[in-house]
Parts: C-alpha cells; structure tokens; sequence
C-alpha cells in the first residue's frame, strides 16, 4: 500500500478579493481548530497545549504577511496564481 500521498488542493489564477477569500478561509479555520482544541482540552483536563498556543501564532503572522499580498495586488490591479498541494504520509500508529 502506498503510504504517501500528494493531492492538489488549489491550482488556479484568482483576483485578490477571491484569493483572499479562499485563503483566509483555510488560515481561519485552522485558527479555529487550534482554538477549540485549547479550550477543550484545558477545560475538560487541564492541559496546556502551548503548541496550539504557537501554532496560533505562526497562523497569525501568515495572516498578516498574505494580507499584506493581497493588499498590493489589489492596490496593482494583478492577478494571484495560487497552487496548493497537500502531502500526507501515512504512519505506523504504533
């Protein structure tokens, strides 16, 4: 059985405005996820997931700098080329 595997999830030419929709819809569900999983874990077992509390963080900042793109495209009049490929291999549980 092949235990990697690459599959394309963006590929396209887009205008900011739809770039960043497309975009910070993935960084705001990630955000999200990494939220959720803090809070439920420190509610419910008092764990301090301080690698959500980063990963948050490292969101945030790629927040900030694909604002910053989508901003001077726009302010340019350009187009994003945007390609997104996510790579998942598969481990051992053990």
């Amino acid at each position: 059985m092949n235990n990697k595997h690459s599959l394309k999830l963006i590929d396209g030419k887009f205008p900011p405005s739809q770039a960043g929709k497309v975009l910070f819809g993935l960084l705001s569900f990630k955000v999200n996820h990494h939220q959720m999983e803090l809070f439920s874990n420190e509610e419910r077992f008092g764990k301090d997931l301080s690698n959500s509390k980063k990963r948050i963080d490292q969101l945030k900042i790629v927040q900030s700098s694909l604002k910053e793109i989508i901003d001077q495209a726009s302010h340019k009049n350009e187009v994003l080329k945007i390609s997104c490929v996510i790579k998942i291999t598969v481990l051992d549980g053990k």
